[in-house]
């Protein structure tokens, strides 16, 4: 501990000496002065980056590097609108990304997320696939918009576009090794080997980290928040000379484990029911309360005993029954690009596969309240065929196809107040289990053209039409002990006996694009456009969700105004966007409480649903600025605001009222002394969308006798964010409502600010870099994400914790020619 205190006092006394400093030094260099141009392909096809008429940050190899971004999570850092939430749950190798208040939150095989991923052209489906390494890139796109004429699946809020190095004709690469506290060990390497000159080459890349955990569990005496990972990647290309054609044929594979997520008791609530009450008094629970003097212990416990369940269900059963997360995941896929005439063709044909399990606990505390061992496996198969030319010197054009079929499976075995399993038999307080497997189904169209009016006009339209259909077979039970099927699949009349109700939706509908773009100047660029897209409906998997209709697509449509200024020679740039999104049928997660048949508690599950329509609108501002030689200052800033559509999110509640509570407007409920009633949700505010977001960075590169000295310095916050708030029905007593607003609360995590810094020394001869790095100096506590929704049922809340301030050291030594 007094280490790190150290090396944050150091890291702040350092950067603050060398600002004040820096322009003396550097006062005498010479060379050329300007921000480097990056090429996007954001468009599909290679456009400078202050040209391009959509809102995109684009993030060179060195930008990444100097960011420390390791992962997709860390990209919340650098890009405006951008929200990354972890921690889930699901398990903690899932990412649930966020752009412009568009989020998704359900980590599930039977619905899309909002944000899409793709990595070299390929969608990537799931968000435990999210959290792979990004190592040896040629650069990271953020798009924010709706998304669908040009990328090959639906999207209503973005899309990350990762784009990885391709093997080269020179022999060359990189060896890294890192070192730092939590025992944290890094090593990396890239090796590019030409096989025939120019025309063959292989590039082979490895990552492996491995660190201590960052939280310890002091009922278990184990670690918490670790993580051992190792990632692969090989790619071979073959672009024969003499003619326009290339293949590039790439495979990688990935895996990831850990002793369990960090979780945080935020609330008690010991009249939520007589379990509950009777854990607290035997035992009280207000001593596990998360607190800062406690920032990073914790205390919960999963499972008393193991579940009665087989390997079919995809579980491992055997052995202890502390927490842990294991996540395994691969492809490959082969681009083929070339001409015909003037038609240029490009295939990607491609293979995911990955399978998430976990068992995590989800109260908080040693009473085993609630925990779940969940697993989440997906395979997909994937087409892309692409057309593009010119027709004359004034239009062009992009169409093609795409399709993809994906074949998963999604389980959870759940207890619920394991403490009374001895004593209690089941079903009362026995395992439940969610299960279910998944077939979904894409097939799109797409076509999008440009016309130059002038030389300095330009139009653009381009459509899509998507054909989805989802299958799935639910097999939830109950009472596992018992094998009891769950009550709202065996009255359904299209159960299948023993267990199991098959169920399928199709869907299809349109995405489109519209706008005009004009160089007013040559430093000087503005467009305005229009876009619409949908993102595909489908099904919950879990228990009670058979008796749910599927939830319908989410359509979303906007206008952005969109200004983009270079001057001073290229020493200042500034991108600015404004934007207004209108959406209907938002896709929100909400908690229901299940009761089982003949159980004493119910169990607290979150269904993804049709939410009603909302209006978002906001800007964006990112400047870079080149003050002096050698000295890059970088800056973004995020404004948004947003709300439901006063109402459309109307939901059923059931609920016992209070004595004399006028209940003339509801129907009867289906338990005893139980009504349901219209409850009006509108006024509840979006979820995972900051209000204010910004970043702002420093690099300064300063020659000296030994290399060049870099120094990069980065601040960057996110303001507060909501993961699931409630609106009770005024008629249900008065304590539920007490927890709802408590539960609401904490569900509403404060924003943060995190510091992170670099320096890094670069020695010509040898090709040697030697780096020190700084995560979160200042040992900012906070919290990621939140899950309170149980707090009014089961008596707990929970928080997820942000990594705590990590420091380490580097040397990456680099053969081959030099960039």
């Amino acid at each position: 501990m007094a280490s790190g205190k150290w090396f944050q006092t150091t890291a702040l006394a350092s950067l603050s000496v060398f600002a004040a400093s820096v322009p003396a030094m550097a006062a005498d260099q010479t060379g050329p002065v300007g921000i480097e141009d990056i090429v996007v392909t954001a468009r599909r096809t290679e456009e400078n980056i202050q040209t391009t008429p959509v809102a995109v940050t684009a993030l060179s190899t060195e930008m990444i590097k100097q960011a420390q971004v390791g992962d997709v999570a860390g990209l919340q850092r650098t890009a405006p609108s951008l929200s990354i939430a972890t921690g889930a749950p699901g398990g903690s190798g899932f990412v649930y990304i966020s752009i412009r208040g568009m989020p998704a939150l359900n980590p599930g095989v039977a619905n899309d997320p909002s944000v899409a991923t793709y990595v070299d052209g390929v969608y990537i489906p799931r968000p435990s696939q999210g959290s792979a390494d990004l190592i040896d890139l040629q650069r990271v796109e953020v798009l924010r918009g709706p998304q669908g004429t040009l990328f090959g699946r639906n999207t209503t809020g973005g899309a990350l576009n990762i784009v990885t190095a391709n093997p080269t004709g020179d022999f060359g690469g990189h060896f890294r090794i890192q070192g730092g506290n939590y025992d944290y060990r890094n090593v990396d390497a890239v090796l590019n080997v030409p096989l025939m000159g120019e025309e063959l080459a292989a590039r082979f890349v490895y990552d492996f980290v491995d660190h201590d955990g960052y939280a310890r569990n002091l009922t278990s005496n184990s670690e918490l928040k670790d993580r051992n990972s190792h990632y692969a990647r090989a790619k071979l290309r073959w672009a024969p000379a003499g003619n326009n054609w290339s293949a590039t044929l790439s495979g990688d594979y990935n895996i990831i484990k850990d002793h369990g997520q960090f979780v945080g008791l935020a609330a008690v609530n010991p009249g939520a029911s007589a379990a509950i009450s009777a854990i607290n008094a035997a035992t009280p629970l207000a001593p596990y309360l998360h607190s800062k003097a406690h920032w990073y212990d914790a205390y919960g416990i999963p499972f008393s005993t193991n579940p009665p369940v087989g390997s079919n269900y995809g579980f491992l059963t055997a052995g202890g029954r502390n927490a842990y997360n294991r996540l395994e995941a691969y492809g490959g896929n082969l681009t083929i690009d070339g001409e015909i005439g003037s038609v240029t063709v490009k295939s990607i044909s491609a293979y995911r596969y990955s399978n998430a399990i976990g068992l995590n606990e989800l109260d908080g505390t040693p009473a085993q309240i609630l925990a779940a061992e969940s697993a989440y496996k997906s395979d997909q198969y994937s087409q892309e065929l692409q057309f593009s030319g010119e027709l004359g010197d004034r239009f062009s054009y992009i169409l093609g196809g795409y399709y993809s079929t994906e074949s998963g499976r999604e389980s959870s075995v759940s207890q619920t107040f394991g403490s009374f399993a001895p004593a209690a038999p089941a079903p009362n307080f026995g395992f439940g289990l969610n299960y279910g497997t998944v077939k979904n189904v894409s097939v799109g169209l797409f076509s999008q053209g440009y016309y130059r009016l002038t030389d300095k006009i330009r139009l653009t339209g381009g459509v899509r039409w998507t054909w989805d259909k989802r299958e799935v077979v639910l097999m939830n039970r109950t009472n596992l002990a018992a094998n009891t099927c769950a009550p709202e699949l065996v009255s359904n009349p299209d159960f299948v006996a023993p267990c199991s109700l098959p169920r399928s939706v199709k869907y299809n509908y349109p995405a489109w694009t519209a706008g005009i773009d004009v160089e007013i100047t040559d430093s000087l660029f503005a467009y305005v456009k229009t876009s619409a897209a949908s993102k595909a409906g489908g099904f919950n998997m879990r228990n009670g969700s058979a008796a749910t209709p599927p939830f319908k697509p989410e359509k979303v449509r906007d206008v952005e105004l969109g200004v983009k200024f270079s001057t001073l020679d290229n020493r200042l740039r500034i991108n600015a966007a404004a934007f207004h999104s209108w959406q209907s049928d938002v896709q929100r997660n909400a908690s229901d409480c299940i009761t089982p048949p003949g159980a004493l508690a119910c169990a607290t599950t979150q269904f993804l649903r049709n939410s009603g329509d909302a209006r978002v609108y906001g800007g964006e501002l990112e400047i870079s600025a080149v003050p002096w030689e050698g000295m890059l200052l970088s800056g973004n800033l995020a404004l948004l605001d947003g709300k439901y559509v006063s109402g459309t999110f109307v939901e059923q509640q059931q609920f016992v009222p209070v004595a004399g509570a006028n209940v003339s407007d509801c129907v009867a409920g289906t338990a005893a002394g139980s009504v349901r009633c219209s409850v009006d949700r509108s006024g509840e505010a979006l979820p995972q969308m900051p209000k204010k977001q910004f970043g702002i960075s420093a690099t300064q590169k300063v020659p000296t006798p030994f290399g060049e000295l870099s120094i990069y310095a980065n601040y960057a916050y996110i303001g507060k964010q909501n993961f699931g708030l409630f609106t009770a029905d005024p008629r249900r007593p008065q304590a539920y409502r007490d927890a709802v607003a408590i539960a609401n609360r904490i569900n509403s995590i404060p924003g943060y600010g995190l510091l992170s810094g670099r320096i890094a020394l670069q020695i010509e001869d040898p090709n040697l870099e030697l780096s020190i790095f700084g995560r979160n100096i200042g040992g900012k506590k906070y919290v990621t994400r939140a899950f309170a929704d149980q707090l009014p049922t089961l008596g707990t809340a929970i928080d997820y914790i942000g990594d705590p301030f990590t420091w380490g050291i580097g040397a990456t030594f680099r053969f081959g020619p030099k960039s």
